[in-house]
């Protein structure tokens, strides 16, 4: 039993494709296997590296970055402007 995922009449789309030298020297090249091995130990001391400082989550649960966001002083400025128009609002009356 064979499958062909081509409709009958249809013609092959690869009919032209020619894998030739050209056409295999012109492919990506993948680095060889002690190369990506030593990459990816490089990649995973560094990791190892920015946990031990703290600047990624290790998954315990405790937030990545030990800066404050960035949305923390729009809070603060918000909650004076409501103080402010409050004590305002109480010496207007």
């Amino acid at each position: 039993m064979t499958t062909n995922s081509i409709p009958a009449g249809e013609p092959d789309p690869f009919e032209d494709l020619v894998l030739d030298e050209s056409f295999i020297a012109g492919a990506p090249k993948e680095d060889a296997a002690d190369e990506r091995i030593a990459k990816a130990a490089r990649i995973a001391r560094g990791n190892d590296r920015l946990a031990a400082a703290g600047e990624i989550a290790d998954g315990s649960g405790k937030p990545a970055y030990g800066r404050l966001r960035r949305s923390t002083p729009w809070i603060a400025i918000g909650i004076a402007a409501a103080v402010v128009i409050i004590v305002v609002a109480l010496l207007a009356r």
